[in-house]
């Protein structure tokens, strides 16, 4: 068995070490070219060249690393402490398993010598290149495109046709308490459906809705006769939404066709979770 000799082992380290500080010397330049957004109006066909040269100089500098250690370069492994119990007692971690559930806010600071620091520079164009071709496929959609997209977009759904069909069915197939075709004919013509374009309600508008002499169900409130939407707010969000229109081709809000960057979307999901408990309770003794 041939024995390593210590000059090998500093040298290898030594080896190792230059590898390391020339990967990260050289993953600094190319964070500094490519780690920011591309300029406003950039076009897909330029923001796909970009990735690819992002690409290929990650590429290249990986392959000299390997050239240099013979192996790959480091990956960041998950060091988060845990509370053991007879359940989950202490162990040590091997293979794939050591490396995953790295916490994602120690992978969007990745050293820059290490594989997920490459994967950080490429995830960020290449997710600016989806950007892109979703933003010149949403310029180039035609109105009919548009329309289908309004019709499948619904933000009220509380009572719909088929929710009211399936109530006034009951009653008439019902063999106690029963309506009868009549009836059913006559109840069908006081429920109208919102105008709302996002709104699949219908809202009865007369007063004896769901009314028989046999049969009597008054949970929603009539609107008046002459009322065009379901209620009030589903009012203002068609003039809002004929605002939009006349802007940007579409009744849809921004939100409901827009490509949102994985961090942007990071960020309005953090406003929106609950403040802890305590914190709270700090809030209301100040305010108090």
């Amino acid at each position: 068995m041939t024995s390593v000799s210590t000059n090998q082992i500093i040298n290898s380290a030594i080896s190792e070490a230059q590898a390391k500080t020339e990967l990260n010397a050289t993953m600094l330049k190319l964070r500094s070219t490519y780690g920011f957004a591309p300029a406003k109006g950039t076009k897909f066909e330029e923001m796909k060249a970009r990735c690819e040269a992002v690409v290929e100089s990650v590429d290249r500098a990986v392959e000299a690393y390997v050239e240099a250690t013979g192996k790959a370069p480091v990956r960041m492994r998950n060091t988060s402490k845990y509370v053991t119990s007879k359940e989950f007692p202490a162990k040590k971690y091997e293979g794939l398993q050591a490396y995953a559930n790295v916490p994602d806010d120690r992978l969007k600071i990745a050293p820059l010598y290490t594989l997920e620091a490459a994967g950080n520079l490429l995830d960020y164009n290449a997710e600016y290149l989806i950007r892109i071709a979703h933003m010149e496929a949403v310029a180039s959609r035609t109105r009919a495109e548009w329309q289908r997209m309004e019709y499948e977009y619904v933000e009220r759904n509380d009572y719909n046709l088929r929710d009211l069909y399936d109530d006034l069915m009951k009653r008439l197939d019902a063999s106690e308490d029963y309506i009868t075709p009549d009836e059913y004919r006559e109840e069908r013509r006081k429920w109208r459906r919102c105008k709302y374009y996002a709104c699949d309600n219908y809202y009865p508008i007369a007063k004896d809705h769901y009314k028989s002499a046999r049969f009597n169900w008054t949970g929603l409130k009539s609107r008046p006769t002459n009322s065009e939407y379901c209620c009030d707010e589903c009012k203002k969000g068609q003039e809002n939404a004929e605002t939009r229109f006349k802007k940007t081709g579409t009744f849809l809000p921004a939100y409901a066709y827009e490509y949102i960057l994985g961090d942007t979307k990071e960020k309005k999901e953090k406003r929106n979770i609950p403040k802890e408990h305590e914190k709270i309770v700090r809030i209301t003794d100040k305010s108090s």
